[in-house]
């Protein structure tokens, strides 16, 4: 079974996200799918400070290390979630939210049943990011539906679950 880090289109949304999440001086930044699953991760390798900071010396997270922010990263993706405007949770519906004044600082964006999630150490002004991420987006997702299903066989190297 192939790791995550031996698919072309994992390694290029990889490296997307580590400049994307540097370029908005985010200190992570995930892709998901709607069902919580962690597809890609940035998680640059620079020094962060702040209890949802990781660093990783490989482009792969160990358990070990996953299992210790799975719970941190669920918590926050089920706080974007409840976050989203009314009628926005009906399948397919776009939504942004932008958690910029109050723990978790975070900014998400959903597109084609996933949703990229950024998240800081501290406040954030959204518009400016967002105006940063709106062209980066059509890459993630080209990128994103370019992995391989997370029913397949190698479930276990593409997708985290990170809803327990």
């Amino acid at each position: 079974m192939a790791s995550a880090d031996e698919i072309p289109a994992w390694l290029k949304l990889h490296r997307l996200l580590v400049s994307l999440q540097d370029g908005v001086g985010a200190t992570n930044a995930i892709v998901c799918d709607l069902a919580g699953s962690l597809l890609c991760y940035g998680l640059s390798r620079r020094p962060q400070n702040g209890p949802a900071a990781l660093e990783v010396p490989s482009l792969r997270l160990t358990e070990a290390e996953f299992e210790r922010e799975r719970s941190t990263l669920g918590e926050m993706f089920e706080r974007v979630l409840r976050a989203r405007a009314p009628g926005n949770d009906k399948p397919g519906a776009r939504f942004t939210v932008a958690l910029a004044d109050e723990e978790p600082f975070a900014y998400a964006q959903s597109f084609g049943g996933y949703v990229l999630l950024l998240w800081f150490s501290g406040p954030f002004t959204p518009f400016p990011l967002a105006a940063k991420i709106r062209p980066a987006l059509p890459a993630i997702e080209a990128l994103t539906v370019m992995l391989p299903p997370p029913e397949g066989p190698s479930r276990g190297a593409m997708a985290m679950p990170m809803r327990g």
